[in-house]
C-alpha cells in the first residue's frame, strides 16, 4: 500500500507540475501582452505631448499674426486716398 500511495502521490505531483507549467506559460503571455500595451500607451502619450506642443505653438503664432494684422490695419488706416 505504501508503494501505491507513493505512486499516486508522484502522479498527482506530476499533474500539479504540469498545471503549474501551463499557468507559468499563461502568465508569461499576459506579461508580454501587458508590455505591448504599455509600449502602445507610451507611444500614444508621446503623440499627445507632441500634438499639445504643436497646438500651443500654433496658438502663439495665431496671436502674433492677429497682433501684426491689427498693427498693419492701423498703419493702412492712416493713409488718405485722393478723391478723383
Amino acid at each position: 500500500k505504501v508503494t501505491e500511495a507513493l505512486e499516486l502521490t508522484n502522479k498527482l505531483a506530476g499533474n500539479v507540475t504540469s498545471k503549474m507549467d501551463i499557468v507559468v506559460e499563461a502568465v508569461e503571455k499576459q506579461t508580454s501582452a501587458i508590455e505591448q500595451v504599455t509600449e502602445g500607451i507610451d507611444q500614444i502619450s508621446s503623440v499627445v505631448q507632441t500634438n499639445s506642443a504643436t497646438s500651443q505653438q500654433s496658438a502663439a503664432a495665431s496671436e502674433e499674426l492677429s497682433a501684426e494684422a491689427n498693427s498693419l490695419k492701423q498703419l493702412v488706416d492712416q493713409f488718405i486716398l485722393a478723391k478723383e
